[in-house]
């Protein structure tokens, strides 16, 4: 793809927020299939929704200018709000990200999504290294492609993560329904005939 043809929806852009949809849907996952982990999967979920929000800020602007920070407040509010009333399990869970394999990802994803890239794309930069040979569509595109590489690190860790949540509940249930039918054959073994 030439650098020109990066816009507000070029391939890139679409790619990102495909790929924030997924991590959002990752931990609204986790949320609707582990109560123990309710708390903070909303708040992840949220977190990364308020993500969405803002890189659509362009869709958000057709309705009126500014409407993505009222949507990024109402959802950070909700999942805060929810996460503090369930602040047990929300400590819990996230201690449990925390020491999962996935977590390494997530943080480097979001370094170079939130630090790097805003660092990256800064245009002071650019213009202080290229100096007359500054193009400003060789900084987008830079900016843009390490962008979409913290999404993908992003992406690839609460999918990751969600997976082994899930896989670890289906496995508990699995083993709990066999040893309640492990239990009722023993049970009836000791039953006088």
């Amino acid at each position: 793809m030439a650098a020109r043809q990066l816009g507000e929806w070029s391939l890139v852009e679409l790619t990102q927020l495909g790929f924030l949809f997924a991590t959002v849907l990752a931990f609204a996952r986790v949320a609707r299939a582990r109560a123990d982990e309710r708390g903070f999967a909303v708040l992840a979920a949220g977190f990364f929704a308020s993500m969405l929000i803002r890189e659509l800020d362009a869709v958000w602007d057709l309705l009126f200018r500014g409407l993505w920070s009222i949507l990024v407040a109402g959802v950070a509010a909700a999942s805060l709000g929810y996460a503090l009333r369930h602040r047990q399990s929300t400590l819990a869970a996230t201690a449990s990200l925390l020491r999962s394999r996935a977590s390494t990802v997530m943080t480097i994803g979001l370094v170079l999504l939130l630090i790097y890239s805003r660092l990256f794309g800064m245009t002071a930069l650019w213009e202080g290294l290229l100096a007359d040979n500054y193009v400003r569509v060789v900084k987008n595109a830079a900016g843009e492609r390490t962008e979409l590489l913290g999404y993908t690190l992003v992406m690839a860790a609460a999918l990751t993560y969600a997976a082994q949540r899930l896989r670890e509940r289906r496995n508990a249930l699995a083993g709990g329904g066999a040893r309640a039918t492990q239990g009722y054959a023993q049970a009836r073994t000791r039953l006088p005939q």
